[in-house]
């Protein structure tokens, strides 16, 4: 369906067409749960009402899930991933509910003229929910800590073995200045919506930049594609009072008037009450982004100890038994490493086996704890020795089984890391 083109170009076209108005109908319902939503997670997350809303949220998609898809049950809810099958349930839900919600607003309401209060709340509410949303991503790409630096299991690992996801993620963590530049389009873009007069020039900006983003999560499977395709519908929304002015500007080459930009009251205590509400969001949320990035930024230049690197098991003990390096359930390699602003561990072995678990590690007890990275919440705790900076003893408790081993840290140079960048290239270095 077309995005609906409401004038709001002065003077105010007094009716809007009957595209206009059912485009305006079926994107207000179709983002007012998101918008909702966020509404809800910012004041009222968590304690019964937060269990009682989800519930709600799992009765009703589970509900849809048996009805019209034949699933019997959906358990796995929203992690890591939001392309689970209770977000694409939720998807058809909200879509579905929207067009019907439509056709029987259309019927009801079909002599009304236009919706111009309406459309400018509902813009604001979306201005300002994609203007924090895009701050949000935009400073973790600033600051470095959405794709982190390159880790040393990455560079041992063959570019065959990755994941599509994996390889976009190493290919954005190995430049600090593209991750910057590219954080810093989503802030800008984000950053103009919060003012009507620079929300056309952010909304373009945000069109670009999520464009992208876009279709590198469709085409390296990137588990965010319905999130990230809801936030580019919505600055293209945004965008649709002013399609008729980029025509005439940029395709027909003729003069196209100004938009007028009319406050909704005139009186001063809406004008200053308006002015310090936005000061105070938008303060807030620049300096906590601000400062949560700051600090990430931080840990992520802090000294790491000589603990930290890739290393090779040359001893392997299970239950106090002795674990032949043919064993497919042995450790082969293990990865202590800090990509960004956490720390991780990567395991593997001879037979293709690849774990990541988190962990935290305490440098005066010689102790850390590991965890796995998408499970139970139940920690491991493991004691270490590291008698010089090459060698590393660790013991403790994985899963069922005592374990105990004996490592030997991998010195391996990298083109990737000390290639650096060069002004002069006499010819193509492309290894």
């Amino acid at each position: 369906m077309p995005l609906p083109i409401m004038h709001q170009t002065a003077p105010l076209t007094p009716s809007w067409s009957l595209l206009e108005k059912i485009g305006f109908r079926f994107f207000f319902l179709f983002f007012f749960p998101q918008l909702f939503e966020a509404l809800f997670s910012l004041f009222l997350h968590g304690g019964s009402i937060g269990d009682f809303y989800q519930h709600i949220w799992d009765t009703t998609i589970n509900w849809a899930g048996r009805t019209f898809f034949n699933i019997p049950k959906i358990t796995i809810r929203p992690n890591g991933s939001g392309d689970t099958t209770w977000n694409w349930v939720q998807l058809f839900l909200i879509s579905s509910t929207a067009f019907i919600g439509t056709v029987v607003w259309s019927i009801a309401d079909r002599k009304r003229a236009h919706y111009h209060s309406f459309n400018y709340w509902f813009c604001v509410l979306l201005r300002f929910y994609l203007g924090i949303t895009m701050l949000s991503y935009g400073f973790a790409k600033v600051f470095f800590s959405q794709f982190g630096t390159i880790t040393t299991y990455r560079l041992f690992e063959q570019l065959g073995d990755m994941s599509p996801m994996g390889l976009l993620w190493t290919f954005m963590a190995f430049s600090k200045g593209y991750q910057f530049f590219t954080g810093m389009g989503e802030v800008i873009g984000g950053f103009l919506l919060f003012f009507r007069r620079t929300t056309l020039l952010g909304s373009l900006i945000i069109v670009a930049v999520m464009s992208n983003v876009v279709i590198l999560n469709f085409f390296y499977d990137v588990p965010v594609k319905i999130f990230s395709s809801q936030l580019l519908l919505a600055a293209f929304y945004l965008i649709a009072p002013d399609i008729k002015r980029l025509m005439y500007f940029f395709v027909l080459n003729q003069p196209t008037p100004a938009r007028d930009y009319p406050l909704f009251s005139s009186k001063k205590w809406f004008k200053w009450g308006r002015l310090g509400l936005k000061t105070l969001l938008i303060g807030s949320y620049i300096i906590m982004g601000c400062m949560q990035g700051y600090q990430s930024w931080q840990y992520q230049e802090s000294p790491q100890s000589a603990l930290y690197g890739p290393y090779e098991v040359v001893d392997f003990k299970k239950n106090n038994q002795i674990v032949s390096p043919t064993d497919t359930l042995r450790w082969e390699r293990v990865f202590l490493d800090r990509r960004g602003s956490f720390d991780m561990i990567s395991i593997t072995n001879s037979q293709g086996f690849q774990q990541r678990i988190g962990f935290e590690y305490n440098q005066a007890k010689h102790s850390f704890t590991l965890k796995e990275w998408y499970g139970d919440d139940k920690k491991y705790p493991f004691s270490y020795t590291q008698p010089d900076s090459s060698t590393l003893f660790l013991k403790g408790k994985w899963k069922d089984d005592s374990l105990s081993m004996k490592l030997q840290k991998i010195k391996k140079p990298f083109l990737l890391t000390s290639r650096g960048f060069h002004w002069v290239n006499e010819t193509p270095f492309n290894k």
